[in-house]
């Protein structure tokens, strides 16, 4: 065997010479990239929008400043891509897809650079590729999914400042900074890792370099529509988030467990062990500085999540930064150590790739028997039919109108009643994005509730009508499984909640 050193110690492996894929050899990862994105394109237009989908569609459609509970960059790219594409499924995702592209590359040429091996780089992209939720993730568009295009350019503006402390570095971080807090308030955590990385290192002219203020100067001003946003209303992003953080101030055991359970689900059983493998080995790599800025990154993105668990329970897409980076590091390392982690390595990689490829073949050609109510299309399909239904009892558009009891109904039936120009309400107690974008008051007006399998509402009992009057149920079938029942009840003349 080989010896090599990766800046990490000592490390057992073949020669490059005998390796199938040698340094600097890349077709294999186009190919495989290619391939893997052609098979997104060609699954994304045939299923019905998410819940978190539909409302940074509505983003784009209704361009703002800022929203209430996001920075912007995630409605302006959609506000982007549908308005070249238009206004549908294809459209709202191929940003996803193309951000998933991009991200995997830079993966791999991260790898590549870390351990000058194109066969260890090429197993990392695979495995984040084989991940669950990466695979969502580069469909989807959410705000994180842009912070994949940031998080290894700013690693590696802060490590050419650390070589060379120029303005024009400095700036550079700036933009790419700025870009990060345009796409998610949780961003400010780059510059929490790049803090405590500096600090580390005892880079003490780096903190207090003069040269920092224009990139602070440029950060501030990219990100000026946020702030000019929530000057004009009250704030009220920042303390949503602050309360959308910090939860509740009691310690909560059962979201802490429900968090990690999601995660390790979400990620894959056999890959989630793999990232913290990867960020013990990086955390103690200090000599090779790119390896552990990245682990002062995952440190900082996963410690933060999980303490917000003990408090609230962390939706497993909060952490996707720290997976992204430790997925494929843990996997480029595992495969240096015995036979039995490459083993490892190969059937959870093997694993999670073909659960994954069903999962795909599973949207788009919905062919899987599934328990009633528990599909995994329950989110997905059947909107378009539920608001060409609702319209065709709405008449009058003038003094009747849509409406839904739950936020995560909301932008599902504004998205697809488009097409219809139905009016939708979201009536409920709380103060949110939908009430930005509701014109006019929904009182005395006949409201259509809908309601579903997971979100019932006895209408008689929560709202205040003149008559409240049940016009129709129906089942949203794939096959012989029932995905929703679906209610739809007449409250004519509200007045509000009871």
């Amino acid at each position: 065997m080989g010896k090599r050193t990766t800046g990490m110690g000592s490390v057992d492996r073949p020669p490059l010479s005998s390796s199938p894929f040698p340094t600097g050899k890349n077709t294999f990862f186009w190919i495989f990239l290619i391939a893997v994105t052609a098979l997104r394109l060609l699954v994304i237009g045939h299923f019905g929008l998410g819940v978190d989908e539909a409302h940074y569609v509505l983003y784009g459609l209704y361009p703002a400043l800022s929203y209430f509970d996001h920075p912007p960059l995630v409605g302006w790219t959609e506000m982007l891509f549908t308005s070249l594409s238009g206004v549908n499924e294809f459209a709202a995702r191929l940003p996803a897809v193309l951000i998933g592209a991009a991200a995997t590359a830079m993966v791999y040429f991260w790898l590549l650079r870390l351990f000058d091996s194109a066969r260890l780089a090429l197993w990392g992209a695979v495995a984040l590729n084989a991940s669950f939720l990466f695979n969502a993730l580069f469909m989807m568009l959410m705000p994180d999914t842009l912070l994949y295009l940031l998080v290894i350019p700013i690693m590696t503006a802060a490590l050419r400042i650390e070589r060379d402390n120029t303005y024009k570095n400095w700036i550079v971080l700036g933009i790419l900074l700025g870009l990060a807090g345009l796409a998610k308030y949780t961003a400010f955590l780059f510059v929490v890792a790049l803090l405590i990385y500096l600090a580390l290192r005892r880079r003490w002219d780096l903190l207090l370099t003069p040269k920092m203020l224009p990139a602070v100067a440029v950060a501030g001003v990219i990100v000026s529509p946020v702030l000019i946003w929530n000057m004009q209303h009250d704030w009220i992003s920042f303390a949503f988030q602050s309360a959308h953080v910090s939860g509740h101030g009691s310690i909560n055991i059962n979201a802490f467990f429900q968090s990690i359970a999601a995660q390790f689900g979400a990620y894959s059983p056999f890959l989630f062990p793999v990232a913290f493998y990867g960020l013990y080995r990086a955390l103690r790599a200090k000599e090779n500085a790119p390896l552990y800025l990245g682990g002062i990154f995952g440190l900082v993105i996963i410690v933060f999540f999980t303490y917000n668990s003990l408090h609230a329970r962390a939706l497993p897409h909060w952490t996707s930064l720290f997976y992204l980076l430790f997925i494929p590091v843990g996997t480029a390392l595992l495969l240096e150590k015995s036979l039995f982690w490459k083993r490892y390595i190969y059937f959870a990689v093997g694993f999670s790739g073909i659960v994954t490829l069903l999962l795909y073949a599973e949207l788009r050609f919905k062919f899987l028997p599934m328990p009633d109510y528990q599909s995994i299309h329950r989110d997905l399909y059947g909107w378009d039919t539920i608001m060409k239904k609702a319209a065709g009892h709405i008449t009058d558009p003038a003094h009747q109108a849509a409406a839904v009891t739950n936020w995560s109904l909301a932008s599902r039936a504004i998205y697809y009643g488009r097409p219809y120009a139905v009016q939708t309400y979201l009536i409920d107690d709380r103060t949110d994005q939908f009430d930005l974008w509701q014109k006019g008051r929904p009182e005395g007006k006949d409201l259509l509730f809908i309601t579903t399998h997971d979100f019932k509402n006895d209408i008689t009992e929560t709202m205040r009508c003149d008559a409240v009057e049940q016009v129709d149920s129906f089942d949203l079938d794939i096959g012989r499984h029932k995905v929703n029942t679906v209610t739809l009840t007449w409250c004519r003349n509200f007045q509000g909640l009871q």
